[in-house]
């Protein structure tokens, strides 16, 4: 028979079964997973069982959590004036400042997914934003958009005319030729 456990080691507060419970009434053993994790316990080993769709959620946000966290790490770095990993090597774009922004936007949005304010969606979206403004930056497109003379206007060029440049062949005019179907 279940027994409710009042908290076992302080991490669950749920109903425990055991496996003989499981063999016999698996039905209501699984009743009780639908509605919250339950426990089977099988001589000095405990498994949660838990619906897939909880348990793909939690590899989900531990996934994405371990990856704020290698950033989080790797910006800290950076602020210390080491070196971050390959992987975040984009955090060297920004100024003590910036990182200062970068880690607060970070935590902020971590905890709102950890509290369930937000997805972790938006976790990843605040990343991905901080790494796009990084790389813009890097290739100093931004910069030369903004310090371009407005008097010099420069005509763009014929898409065919770059076509060309890049050594690619002109396409053929008209329209195709006709094949002729076997008989």
């Amino acid at each position: 028979m279940a027994t409710p456990t009042a908290a076992i080691e302080g991490l669950f507060s749920d109903e425990v079964f055991t496996a003989t419970d499981l063999n016999r009434r698996a039905g209501t053993v699984l009743d009780h997973a639908r509605n919250r994790p339950v426990t089977i316990s099988r001589n000095d080993e405990q498994f949660a069982l838990l619906p897939r769709e909880q348990a793909g959620k939690l590899f989900r946000t531990v996934t994405r959590m371990a990856r704020a966290l290698a950033l989080l790490s790797d910006a800290h770095c950076a602020l210390a004036g080491e070196a971050p990993s390959a992987t975040f090597s984009w955090l060297t774009t920004y100024d003590k400042g910036d990182l200062k922004k970068l880690t607060s936007e970070v935590f902020s949005a971590v905890r709102t997914a950890t509290l369930g304010g937000c997805d972790w969606d938006v976790v990843d979206a605040v990343i991905h934003e901080w790494r796009e403004s990084a790389m813009v930056a890097q290739t100093g497109v931004l910069d030369s958009a903004m310090y371009f003379d407005e008097l010099e206007e420069l005509e763009l060029p014929h898409p065919l005319e770059v076509v060309l440049a890049e050594g690619g062949q002109e396409p053929e005019q008209g329209c195709p030729k006709k094949v002729r179907a076997i008989d």
